[in-house]
């Protein structure tokens, strides 16, 4: 909806206080909804649990544009889903797909920043095709019905009783230093990237670029990450240990952090190109430690990950709001972000340091060569 928060105000009445929270709404529900994806797990199994996200998710968007009380309800809703399903399917992929399994969370990890870029890119010409904004919004329930036509199928193809169902399990992920140091990677990514996409066109404007210009800088560093989060994936899939990549991704990041802050403005598109790169193989790493750390059970694992480092990742743009309106320069801003990088690399170091549990010598999943649910490894503590 960003890209129409100007015509979503004058369509329902909301003032600037309202869409001010309505934008805020889905970065905050991604560290507040991932809590609640363990808990449908462990009661109907990671199959069931998605096509019941998925089918939430579907209601949310199609009934949200129906009245004002119904958009915030139904983008309450929507991010929950959306939260919930981020959280799952690393466990799927680890479960289902550990052969491939950097692969498939690159393949997951980039399709965020391919649906972002449709939604953003599609919505405004669909409202001229339709002629009316809640048509226009209500048909995003479509790619999201697909998804619930492949949990419907993965649904069919699992145990008739999943053993989260039968099996004693913890209702809490064990606190390890591997945990806190995925989440401290996850979560400094995530609050790096909000920050930057928050504030990018307004640095830029303020160094003297033309307005058009510095927004168009925003969709470039979008571009410019979605190869990356796949690529990186792929190749964390591929080694044991990941910590050289999790240093590359690092200086990659401050160097474009770097660029933005200092380097003349007439090398924004190479610099911005630096930073998206990065930043997306940030976070496809992310996602990649997740699915290649966590021990035993994995949804747990990624709810915390997930939850507490999007809740990191959220005072963010706040964060860089207060400065600047406290007349901090942004190069001091920008410089503290890169202090923010540091410490994520210190923490993906440390985990990318540890053999996979993917890894057949490890004794994880992959060691089993023959197909199985995704709950069949639930059982195991950490």
């Amino acid at each position: 909806m960003s890209a129409t928060l100007g015509q979503i105000g004058d369509q329902y009445g909301v003032g600037p206080e309202g869409m001010a929270a309505l934008s805020s709404l889905p970065v905050l529900l991604l560290a507040v909804g991932a809590p609640l994806a363990p808990i449908l797990e462990r009661r109907f199994g990671a199959e069931r649990a998605i096509l019941t996200l998925a089918v939430l998710l579907v209601l949310a968007i199609a009934l949200r544009p129906v009245a004002p009380l119904a958009l915030f309800a139904g983008t309450i809703v929507a991010g929950a889903a959306i939260s919930g399903l981020s959280v799952l399917m690393p466990q799927v992929i680890r479960h289902h797909l550990h052969r491939h399994a950097g692969l498939w969370s690159g393949v997951f990890s980039t399709s965020f920043g391919v649906s972002a870029a449709l939604g953003a890119g599609l919505t405004i010409p669909l409202i001229a095709v339709a002629g009316s904004l809640p048509v226009a919004l209500a048909v995003w329930a479509v790619p999201a019905l697909v998804l619930v036509t492949l949990a419907a199928v993965a649904v069919r193809r699992a145990p008739r009783h999943p053993l989260a169902l039968t099996s004693p399990l913890p209702g809490r992920v064990r606190v390890s230093p591997l945990l806190w140091q995925v989440t401290v990677f996850f979560g400094g990514q995530a609050l790096v990237f909000f920050a930057v996409v928050g504030w990018l066109p307004t640095v830029y404007a303020d160094r003297g670029a033309a307005p058009a210009d510095a927004a168009a800088l925003l969709a470039w560093l979008s571009i410019a990450g979605l190869p990356a989060s796949l690529l990186v994936s792929v190749a964390a899939g591929r080694m044991p240990r990941q910590h050289w990549l999790v240093a590359l991704v690092g200086i990659g990041t401050s160097a474009g952090l770097a660029g933005v802050a200092w380097a003349p403005v007439a090398f924004a598109p190479v610099v911005v190109a630096v930073l998206g790169f990065a930043q997306g193989a940030a976070f496809g790493l992310g996602v990649a430690l997740i699915v290649l750390k966590a021990p035993g059970r994995v949804a747990s694992f990624s709810a915390f990950a997930q939850g507490a480092g999007y809740a990191l990742a959220a005072t963010g743009p706040l964060a860089l709001g207060l400065l600047h309106a406290a007349d901090v320069p942004w190069s001091s801003s920008i410089a503290l972000l890169m202090v923010v990088v540091a410490a994520q690399t210190a923490a993906g170091w440390a985990a990318g340091r540890r053999a996979s549990a993917t890894d057949p010598g490890e004794g994880g999943p992959a060691a089993d060569s023959a197909p199985h649910d995704a709950m069949a490894t639930a059982g195991r503590t950490p």
